[in-house]
């Protein structure tokens, strides 16, 4: 993981040269379209275009299977360059033999590899992108990279078109050939600049027999994978059909030749103008603000609404609009939120379903689009123009359920990947913390007087340096005992009571505030707990009672299992003093590990944290603890190996969002956020930014920027050498600590 600080400064660089190969490779896909459109409706009779949509998606299902298999055994790294190399070299031999007796045949191949191979090489790179990027660093480039792609496609467009006025169409298969030998070229740059950002399946060959598996076994188990799959059949079906009825419609009105070349060429154009439009001013906004899934659904939403407008204005101009709309959706809202989604995915299932999805159900889209205009255009005319935009906008809304469950999904698969990296890193805590019982064991405070403290603690309470005399009464006598002053007699006294008589619990309660017998007074609150939950309460809310106390009975009610102990606690999160609040969160994380059902109200617990974080900077640095916590403390929130490194406040909030979201999750979240590893960080702010409500996304940008500043774990080979040590060496390390002390909890 030592490189991982590196991989994090080349991410830029490795961006920058991936914008380059995206602009060639959409330049390519535009240009691409306009020629294979151009050439196959020149060719043949607009009636074969479905049929041909047919066969290209059948071939491409195929290809795609065979893709997914070598993807996996030979890692995207070692063959997208090569694939783009191939694509290249095809073009122009297509373009020697377009012009000889198989000018027929030769049509066909170039649909096919347009269809087929295009959409392979384009979905590889995505592949590459997905494994070099986290999901948070994802959402900074992945639209900048969509975006620079979408201005590729716009001079695709224009050369295409200019290609077309000026040369032969079928001059159009050199630029091609051009194009995708640059791209294959550049390629092996980005490919040898993202090596220190890796995978770790990258950087072990040994691991790769265990990467390959089939593509089906990993989508039965997976729901999200599913899911997506079922999202891509769905809008892929939905371009299909508005694509061959705007085509077959298009080659009616227009005829055939340069001028049909000229206006799919003027229309891609003219969408990804419009997409590089929403790109740059919508999509990472749109995404931030709505979130990966319901933020694609904007697609579906959209040619939802351009169906039921060309249902209601039928004409040709109104089906350019609506497919002009699907495509500039697609190319900037969707890509960029559709490639997110596959970044917190294990490498081992990417390979194998990234593929699949990209391009066998994407292809299937096109078949099942295929089949269905034919039986439309069995109708005829202008019904068979309503069939398919009526089944475009039912589509549509099934694909906007469909979005609403991939969010579901979408943060169950961020907690998953949390977990699983965390653990592989060993940064999560062990199988036995991780599995640890809630029922606390061990309750103690380190053994901490000064003179300061002492002095006005034993005068201000009464507590009297000699014995006082026998009593009759022997709950008198215990009482007097406890109030002796002598820390051996009162020591002793709370060891042999089994029972706290109501007569005796203030006074055990003013104990707390004696630093030194305050873990034997913890001890014998914490078995009488039910019973003086509200004396304990009481206590904790007066304002007038000795802070030292105060921050100490948290600890004591954590044992207790009554509602009211959780509902005292929750008005102790108003408390003026951090020490205070800090206690009663990380008592009322314990509680409810025990009592799920006690959960508090979400509403005020996210109101408790906006005013936790709007406090000022030198008020948020000095907060400290007075009390010392000691390893085996079972309130605390993270484990002995970040303890030196973790931030105070970070766990004070992540304590109270542990309070009405999922703890686990959280708790690894938060440790991530102190390590080195980009990937697992990014995982962690990504899982933040898709649990956290609107009002608390600022808390997302400030643990962002506090996640690039705080320390940082060791390095992982040191981690996992740490955490092998023996016992007595950690301990040792460990009980060397000092934290400071100061005289303010604010």
């Amino acid at each position: 993981m030592a490189s991982n600080l590196n991989g994090s400064q080349s991410l830029r660089p490795v961006a920058q040269i991936a914008m380059l190969v995206s602009s060639l490779m959409v330049a390519h896909q535009v240009a691409g379209k306009a020629a294979r459109d151009a050439l196959f409706l020149s060719q043949f009779d607009p009636s074969y275009f479905p049929r041909m949509v047919m066969a290209g998606a059948a071939i491409s299902i195929a290809a795609a299977l065979l893709n997914s298999r070598i993807l996996q055994a030979l890692t995207p790294a070692r063959i997208v360059s090569w694939a783009f190399l191939a694509s290249g070299g095809l073009h122009f031999v297509e373009w020697l033999l377009l012009s000889g007796p198989y000018r027929p045949v030769v049509v066909v191949i170039i649909y096919i590899h347009i269809v087929g191979l295009g959409a392979i090489v384009l979905s590889n790179f995505w592949s590459l992108l997905n494994e070099r990027f986290d999901p948070r660093s994802g959402k900074q480039y992945f639209g900048r990279i969509a975006g620079v792609g979408t201005l590729g496609g716009i001079l695709g467009g224009l050369a295409a078109e200019r290609f077309a006025v000026i040369l032969p169409s079928t001059a159009l298969l050199l630029l091609l050939g051009s194009l995708h030998l640059l791209c294959g070229c550049i390629s092996f740059v980005v490919v040898y600049r993202s090596r220190s950002v890796a995978p770790p399946e990258d950087n072990h060959p040994d691991h790769e027999e265990q990467l390959t598996s089939a593509a089906w076994p990993i989508f039965r188990k997976s729901s999200y994978l599913q899911t997506l799959a079922a999202l891509v059949l769905l809008g892929t079906t939905i371009a299909a059909l508005l694509d061959i009825v705007l085509k077959t419609q298009a080659a009616t009105l227009i005829g055939r030749g340069p001028g049909l070349l000229r206006f799919f060429a003027i229309f891609y154009t003219a969408a990804h103008v419009l997409s590089l439009g929403v790109q740059v001013l919508v999509t990472r906004k749109w995404l931030e603000k709505q979130g990966l899934a319901r933020g694609i659904g904007a697609l579906p939403a959209v040619v939802a609404a351009g169906g039921v407008g060309a249902l209601i204005f039928p004409s040709f101009a109104v089906l350019v609009v609506t497919r002009a709309l699907e495509i500039v959706l697609r190319c900037s809202i969707y890509r960029a939120g559709y490639e997110l989604l596959y970044t917190p995915l294990r490498v081992r299932e990417k390979r194998a379903a990234k593929p699949v999805v990209d391009v066998v159900f994407d292809r299937l889209g096109d078949i099942l689009g295929g089949a269905a205009s034919q039986i439309f255009f069995v109708l005829g005319g202008a019904l068979a123009v309503k069939g398919i935009l009526l089944a475009s906008v039912a589509l549509s809304g099934v694909a906007l359920f469909v979005t609403r469950r991939l969010g579901k999904l979408y943060v169950r698969v961020l907690e998953n990947a949390l977990g699983e990296r965390a653990i592989e890193l060993n940064v999560s805590t062990s199988q036995e913390l991780m599995t640890r019982s809630v029922v606390l064991r061990t309750l103690s405070l380190t053994q901490q007087v000064t003179p300061e403290a002492a002095a006005p603690a034993n005068a201000e309470h009464g507590i009297q340096e000699r014995q006082a005399p026998p009593l009759s009464d022997p709950i008198l006598q215990r009482l007097g005992d406890l109030r002796s002053g002598n820390a051996e007699l009162v020591r002793h006294t709370l060891g042999t009571t089994d029972y706290l008589d109501a007569v005796l619990v203030p006074q055990v309660i003013v104990l707390l505030a004696w630093d030194e017998i305050a873990p034997d007074v913890l001890r014998v609150l914490r078995k009488g707990v039910g019973q003086i939950a509200g004396q304990l309460l009481d206590a904790l809310l007066n304002e007038n009672t000795d802070f030292a106390i105060r921050r100490r009975i948290p600890r004591a009610l954590a044992h207790s299992d009554d509602l009211r102990a959780v509902q005292g606690m929750m008005r102790g999160l108003n408390d003026s003093r951090f020490e205070v609040r800090f206690q009663c969160a990380r008592a009322l994380d314990v509680i409810l590990q025990r009592n799920p059902a006690y959960h508090p109200d979400r509403d005020i617990v996210f109101t408790i944290i906006e005013r936790e974080l709007s406090v000022s900077t030198g008020v948020w640095e000095s907060r400290r603890l007075l009390d010392r916590r000691q390893i085996t403390d079972q309130l605390l929130f993270l484990d002995n190996v970040l303890r030196e490194r973790a931030n105070l406040n970070w766990e004070h909030l992540f304590s109270l969002l542990a309070l009405v979201l999922p703890r686990e999750p959280l708790k690894i979240a938060f440790k991530a956020l102190h390590t080195d590893d980009r990937l697992l960080r990014g995982l962690a702010l990504e899982y933040l930014d898709s649990v956290l409500p609107p009002r608390l996304r600022h808390l997302q940008s400030v643990l962002e920027i506090a996640a690039d500043v705080a320390p940082r774990a060791p390095a992982r080979e040191d981690v996992t050498a740490r955490l092998m040590d023996a016992k007595p060496t950690v301990a040792s390390k460990l009980t060397s600590m000092t934290l400071p002390v100061v005289d303010r909890s604010d």
